[in-house]
């Protein structure tokens, strides 16, 4: 026998105050009363009864006591185990969280770690209970996304087969989305019936849910826990700092190890008790492209959360050299797209990091500024911003070396111009003119002589207004107006564009993506001209599990406005935890820029089990409310019989025949 609620106990106070009701029970005594003049005396002593009497054996009150202790028991809904069922519609629902893949809890007689996870365990038992079944059975796949894998087979090899390639998903599970898919599939079928396999280790509510048949939990995994997790980890120049929680139940000793691009660069040993916390610092860490932050030493149950990632968040500032006579809207838009802008004066000034120009005090008294070259930028530019024409001194030697290794923008020119017959602008698709209409702002007078090889990506017109492609190796963006000219510069949709322009003529500068959750959408900006992409695992589980294999990106066309088509730049992250290197492919696509990814599974899969059983509010066998039925043990093969409605029959009869005791009074 079982019990099903443990709260129906209170009601058995019903009882104590049932027997307070008989021993508070005034008590008359008949009194022979020989005259009129005693009445005051009799009646005096009878109003002052004792309040406690002796309980004397009342056939009523032992009615009202036995009624009372089967109310109390009836609520406390009591069962009977019986053997399970083979016959009728059995719905089978498998918990495939990530919380699945930690390693199964160990028989007190074992003293070797055991390889079995909880998955490994639930197949098991799944096979083991439906061994003799002989009704429908229908598998339901408990992950990110609630799935059938098998609905009402008969085969008992593909059954098996359905059960046996069950794979853990490390995405945020949708518990509520099962449970309610399970009791559609069940409800209406013939002896319906749920059975939900779980470790308990649930992040959502589903007490409020309604489900219209009797569901049995059975509990995978035994009640010690052992885990460690990597919480938060980040680095910043020589500084990394790592935060590690033990979200076990008991006490662990690990060992934190940092490396960086594969070389071990420090650790530290740290024993945490259940439930706490700690921030381990490394103050001397190398410089490297990639830092891994693991967890070693004494294993721990659960291992997708061992591991952590960090490295740039982007490629690194994009450097922009700013050859102008001074724009101060372009210079705060190119700003605004998150570069470094240096701008030198076309006059011959110094070009400065924050963008201020300098002239020397000779130069200024000789006034051979426009003559003289100026000095060098001490980096490398990514991209070069001419405003105007290029003056001649930087077109050769060193200058020239500099500019031409660097993406072009060329701003307007010297060059004859013409009004354009009208000021209808279209646009063709690219990643410069992505988000934009461009049909308000005036742009002035056009250049004539687009140069060769330039796609036109804006034309006014029919004149092309806007055009980008390669020359000598190098992505150029050509303006064919002058910004000063027209008010674009004024037009909210100038941000975006310098946005656009940047991002593109920098090549996307790869770099990482951040962190995110498997499964989870990620946005990766995508390379023109990419046709394919894929995930390629470097390091953690995904390459263990995969060993190196890469994994294509879904075939998820996109088109955007413009009517742009191409790879999507919202990616879904791959389904294993670990560090992705996202890789681009396409025709003359030989420099795609690669953006790595840190993916983690959900943080609540890592928390220790709850020692309660999810809760469902449904209609058991007896069809009344179930709001927190028990779960049978994992290798248990029976089937609850309630009592509810035994109790509830027999509560009934006992109180009719109280009422025909009362009726006949104390003559029983």
């Amino acid at each position: 026998m079982g019990i099903g609620s443990w709260a129906g106990l209170w009601f058995a106070l019903g009882i104590p105050l049932i027997l307070m009701m008989y021993l508070l029970k005034r008590k008359f005594i008949d009194t022979p009363v020989p005259s009129h003049l005693l009445w005051r005396r009799v009646l005096e002593n009878t109003e002052a009864n004792r309040p406690w009497q002796k309980l004397r054996n009342r056939l009523l009150m032992w009615l009202q006591i036995l009624a009372a202790a089967l109310l109390a028991f009836a609520l406390m809904r009591p069962f009977l185990w019986a053997d399970a069922g083979t016959g009728g519609t059995l719905v089978v629902v498998a918990d495939v969280s990530a919380s699945m893949s930690a390693v199964s809890a160990l028989e007190p007689n074992n003293s070797e770690a055991s390889a079995e996870t909880r998955l490994d365990e639930l197949k098991r038992e799944v096979l083991a209970d439906t061994r003799q079944a002989d009704g429908a059975l229908t598998l339901i796949r408990m992950g990110e996304t609630p799935q059938v894998v098998a609905s009402a087979a008969d085969d008992r090899a593909a059954w098996n087969r359905a059960v046996e390639e069950l794979e853990t998903d490390y995405a945020r599970t949708s518990y509520r989305e099962a449970i309610s898919l399970a009791s559609a599939v069940a409800e209406g079928q013939q002896d319906a019936r749920i059975i939900v396999y779980t470790d308990g280790q649930w992040s959502e509510r589903v007490d409020d849910l309604p489900v219209s048949v009797p569901v049995e939990v059975r509990r995978i995994g035994g009640e010690n826990y052992r885990n460690a997790s990597i919480e938060q980890f980040g680095t910043e120049g020589t500084r990394a700092v790592g935060v590690v929680a033990n979200t076990g139940n008991s006490a662990l000793e690990v060992e934190v190890e940092l490396s960086g691009d594969g070389r071990a660069q420090g650790n530290e040993t740290l024993t945490l008790q259940p439930g706490e916390r700690r921030t381990v610092t490394f103050d001397q860490a190398e410089a490297a492209e990639v830092y891994r932050l693991s967890l070693t030493g004494q294993s721990d149950d659960y291992a997708a959360d061992d591991d952590a990632f960090a490295f740039p968040e982007t490629g690194g500032t994009v450097k922009v050299l700013l050859l102008s006579d001074g724009n101060l809207f372009l210079e705060k838009a190119l700003r605004l797209s998150g570069a470094e802008v240096s701008r030198l004066d076309l006059s011959g000034n110094v070009p400065t990091a924050d963008g201020d120009s300098e002239a020397s005090e000779t130069e200024k008294d000789t006034g051979t500024t426009a003559s003289k070259t100026p000095p060098l930028p001490e980096e490398q530019p990514d991209i070069v911003v001419v405003e105007g024409e290029l003056p001649a001194a930087l077109q050769s030697g060193a200058w020239g070396e500099r500019i031409g290794n660097a993406a072009l923008w060329k701003i307007g020119g010297e060059e004859a111009s013409r009004q354009p017959g009208n000021r209808r602008i279209e646009l063709n698709a690219h990643p410069v003119t992505r988000y934009l209409s461009l049909s308000e702002p005036y742009f002035g007078p056009l250049t004539e002589g687009k140069p060769a090889g330039l796609q036109t990506l804006a034309s006014i017109g029919g004149s092309p207004a806007i055009a980008a492609g390669t020359e000598n190796g190098q992505r150029t963006l050509w303006f064919g107006f002058n910004l000063q000219s027209g008010d674009l510069p004024l037009n909210s949709e100038f941000p975006v564009l310098v946005s656009n322009a940047t991002s593109w003529l920098s090549g996307g500068r790869g770099g990482g993506l951040g962190r995110a959750i498997s499964g989870a959408a990620v946005e990766v900006p995508i390379a023109t001209g990419a046709e394919s992409a894929l995930w390629r695992p470097l390091q953690g589980a995904a390459f263990e599990i995969n060993n190196g294999a890469a994994q294509a990106v879904s075939e998820n066309q996109t088109s955007d406005s413009s009517g742009d088509t191409g790879l999507a730049s919202s990616q879904i992250a791959p389904s294993i935890p670990g560090l992705y290197a996202f890789e681009q492919s396409g025709n003359g696509l030989d420099d795609a820029p690669v953006y790595l990814l840190d993916v983690r599974a959900d943080a609540s899969e890592s928390a220790a089990p709850t020692a309660e059983n999810p809760v469902f509010a449904g209609a058991g066998a007896s069809g009344e409310p179930d709001d927190g039925l028990q779960s049978a043990t994992a290798g248990d093969h029976r089937s609850r019989l309630p009592l509810t409605i035994p109790l509830a029959a027999l509560i009934v009869v006992i109180m009719l025949t109280e009422w025909g005791v009362y009726r006949r009074g104390r003559s029983i």
